[in-house]
C-alpha cells in the first residue's frame, strides 16, 4: 500500500523530531555524566540514557517504524523526562521546559481530540506533583532550596506554564489544523490526478488497442492483393520465360518482398510499442535460414555485381534453440542493408557460437565494403524513423524502423546488436542472441527450390481441398499446385468445405481463415467434430505466435503464410504425402 502525501510529511516531520532529540540530547547527557560527581547516579539518568539508546536505534531504522509509534515515543520521552525532573530538582528545573515541549509536540503531532486529551494528563500531573510538595507527601531528592522551591515560586510557575502552554496550544494548533488542511487537499489533488491518470492511461490502451487492430486488418487487407501479385510473379517465373523475362520478373518479384518487409516493420513496431510482441523459444536448423536470405538478396548482389559469403563456423549437425522467425528477421535485415549500401566489393557473414560467463550465445557478424558510417551517425543510427544520413533515404529508401527493430528484438532474445564503422571503408555488424546448441544427426538440404513445373512433386491421385473466398487467390494457388498432377476442389468459405469434405474425400485441406458464413477455424473444428481425421493447413495473412497457436489448438495442423511461397507450399505439404 502506498503512503499519501500528508502520511509521507508526518513521516518525515517525526523523523526530524528524533533527529532534533537526539542531538539536544547528546550533551544534556554529558552532563548529567559530569554531575554524577556531585549529586551521585539519579534514577532519571538511567531513564534519560535508556530513552536516548531507543532513539538512536529508532531513528537508524526509521524507514521500518511506524509513524505513530514515533510519535507516540518522542511525546513520550519528553513526559517521562519531564516527570523525572519535577521529581528530581522541583518545579524550578528543566522539567517544566520539558513538559511545555511535551504539550506543544502533542499539539503538533496529534489532532486535537488526542492533543487536549495530552495535555490535559500532563497538567494533572504537574498539578499533583505540585499539592504533594505542597502537603509535604514529596520531597525533593535534591535541596529544595538550591533550586528555590517555595509555595509561591511553585504557584507562579504554575500560572506561567498554564499561560505559556495555553498560548503554545491556541498557535500549535492552529498551525496544526491548517497543516492538516493543507495535506488533506493534497491528498485530494494527487487522487483526483491518479484518477485522472488512469482514465487517461484506459484511454491509451484502448487507443493502442484499436491501432493494433487497425493494423492487423490492414496488413490482412495488403498482403491479400500481395498474395496475387508474388503469386502469379512466381507462376510466370516457372514457365519457359527467356532470360530478359526472368529478369524483370525476378525484379517484380523483389520489389514485392521489399514492400512486404516495409509492412512487417510498422507492423512489428506497433507491437514492440504496446509490449505484445512473442518470442518463442523453440529448435531451429541454421542452414535453411541462411540459404533463405542468400535467396532473398540474390537477384540484388547478381545486378550490383558484389559477392555475399556465408562463413558458418559452427557444426552442421547442430540445432539452436531461440526464435527462428525473429532471428531471421534480424539478419536478413542486416543483410539487405550491407547489400544496399555495398557498391562494389565483399559481404561476409561469420556465424560461430561463443560462451560469456557460462552462457552460450549465436553470433552473427556482417561484414562489409560499404559506404560506412562517421561516429555521430552511427550515433542514431538505432533511432526510430532515423537513417545514418538523411540523404540516404532519398537515395537507398527505406523507413528508418528496420535497424531499431532489430536492436529491440535482439534484446529481447537475450542479446545484443552493436556496430563499427568508419566512413568510406565498410561496417561490421555484430548480432547476438541467447542459444544453446544441441547435437543433431545431419540433416539433409530440405529446401529444393522449384524452378519449373517440371521440378514440382507427383502427387497424382492425391485430393486437396482448398477453402478460400479470394477467386484470384483461388486461380493462383491452384496454378501453384497444378503442375503436382493432384486433383484440386476449391470452395468458397468454412461451411462448404465441411459439407464437401465427406463427400470429396480430401487427403488434406487448405483452408483460409477470414471466410464469410464460416470461418477457416470454426470449420476445422466442426470437421474434427465430425471425425475428419485428414490434416488441414493455414494457409492466411495473420501468422503472429498467438493466431498459429490458436489455429493448432483448434484442429489445425499447421500454417502457410500469405503471400504464399511456392517452395514453401510444396515444402508443407510434402510433410503429409
Amino acid at each position: 500500500m502506498l503512503n499519501t502525501p500528508s502520511m509521507e510529511i508526518n513521516n518525515h516531520l517525526a523523523n526530524r523530531l528524533l533527529l532534533v532529540m537526539i542531538v539536544f540530547s547528546t550533551p544534556a547527557l554529558t552532563s548529567s555524566f559530569f554531575r554524577i560527581f556531585n549529586i551521585g547516579f539519579q534514577p532519571i539518568m538511567g531513564i534519560q540514557i535508556t530513552l536516548y539508546l531507543i532513539a538512536l536505534l529508532m531513528f537508524f531504522f526509521r524507514e521500518r517504524v511506524l509513524y505513530k509509534i514515533k510519535a507516540y515515543f518522542i511525546t513520550s520521552c519528553f513526559l517521562l523526562l519531564a516527570i523525572g525532573g519535577m521529581i528530581q530538582f522541583g518545579l524550578y528545573g528543566a522539567g517544566i521546559l520539558l513538559m511545555i515541549m511535551y504539550t506543544a509536540l502533542c499539539s503538533l503531532l496529534f489532532n486535537r481530540i488526542s492533543a487536549l486529551i495530552s495535555i490535559a494528563v500532563g497538567f494533572i500531573i504537574i498539578s499533583s506533583i505540585g499539592f504533594a510538595y505542597i502537603t509535604g507527601h514529596l520531597t525533593y531528592i535534591v535541596n529544595a532550596e538550591e533550586y528555590h522551591t517555595s509555595v509561591n515560586a511553585w504557584f507562579l510557575m504554575l500560572g506561567t506554564t498554564i499561560f505559556v502552554a495555553t498560548n503554545l496550544y491556541i498557535v500549535l494548533t492552529f498551525m496544526s489544523s491548517q497543516y492538516q488542511q493543507s495535506l488533506s487537499e493534497l491528498d485530494k489533488q494527487v487522487q483526483l490526478r491518479t484518477k485522472a491518470y488512469e482514465a487517461e492511461k484506459i484511454k491509451a490502451e484502448e487507443a493502442s488497442e484499436i491501432k493494433s487492430q487497425f493494423l492487423a486488418n490492414m496488413s490482412h487487407e495488403i498482403r491479400t492483393p500481395m498474395n496475387g501479385v508474388l503469386g502469379v510473379m512466381q507462376l510466370l517465373r516457372l514457365e519457359h520465360s527467356n532470360e530478359k523475362q526472368t529478369s524483370l520478373i525476378d525484379t517484380a518479384i523483389f520489389s514485392a518482398n521489399n514492400l512486404l518487409r516495409i509492412l512487417n516493420d510498422i507492423l512489428d513496431f506497433s507491437k514492440i510499442e504496446a509490449n505484445k510482441l512473442d518470442i518463442e523459444n523453440i529448435e531451429f536448423e541454421l542452414q535453411p535460414i541462411l540459404d533463405s536470405i542468400y535467396s532473398n538478396v540474390e537477384l540484388d548482389i547478381k545486378m550490383k555485381d558484389i559477392s555475399l559469403n556465408f562463413i558458418n563456423q559452427t557444426s552442421k549437425n547442430l540445432l539452436w534453440t531461440g526464435d527462428p522467425t525473429r532471428f531471421y528477421q534480424v539478419l536478413l535485415n542486416l543483410v539487405t542493408n550491407a547489400t544496399k549500401f555495398t557498391e562494389t566489393g565483399t559481404i561476409n557473414v561469420y556465424i560461430a557460437q561463443k560462451n560469456i560467463n557460462g552462457v552460450s550465445y549465436l553470433t552473427s557478424e556482417v561484414a562489409d565494403t560499404g559506404i560506412g558510417m562517421s561516429s555521430e551517425e552511427i550515433n542514431k543510427l538505432f533511432q526510430n524513423f532515423s537513417q545514418a544520413d538523411a540523404s540516404n533515404t532519398r537515395r537507398f529508401g527505406g523507413t528508418g524502423l528496420g535497424l531499431a527493430i532489430a536492436k529491440r528484438l535482439a534484446t529481447l532474445m537475450g542479446g545484443s546488436l552493436t556496430v563499427t564503422s568508419q566512413k568510406g571503408e565498410g561496417s561490421i555488424f555484430i548480432f547476438t542472441i541467447k542459444s544453446t546448441p544441441i547435437i543433431s544427426p545431419l540433416i539433409e538440404a530440405k529446401n529444393q527450390k522449384i524452378t519449373s513445373n517440371n521440378s514440382a512433386p507427383d502427387w497424382s491421385n492425391k485430393r486437396i481441398l482448398i477453402a478460400e473466398d479470394n477467386r484470384i487467390n483461388q486461380r493462383i494457388i491452384c496454378a501453384m499446385l497444378e503442375p503436382s498432377h493432384a486433383i484440386l476442389r476449391c470452395v468458397n468459405n468454412g461451411k462448404e468445405a465441411v459439407d464437401l469434405a465427406f463427400e470429396f474425400k480430401p487427403d488434406i485441406v487448405l483452408m483460409d481463415i477470414q471466410m464469410p458464413e464460416m470461418d477457416g477455424v470454426t470449420a476445422s473444428i466442426e470437421l474434427r467434430n465430425k471425425q475428419f481425421n485428414k490434416p488441414i493447413i493455414a494457409f492466411t495473412a495473420n501468422v503472429m505466435k498467438g493466431d498459429v497457436e490458436h489455429y493448432l489448438e483448434n484442429g489445425m495442423n499447421d500454417c502457410i503464410p500469405k503471400p504464399i511461397d511456392i517452395n514453401l507450399l510444396y515444402r508443407t505439404i510434402s510433410q503429409f504425402f
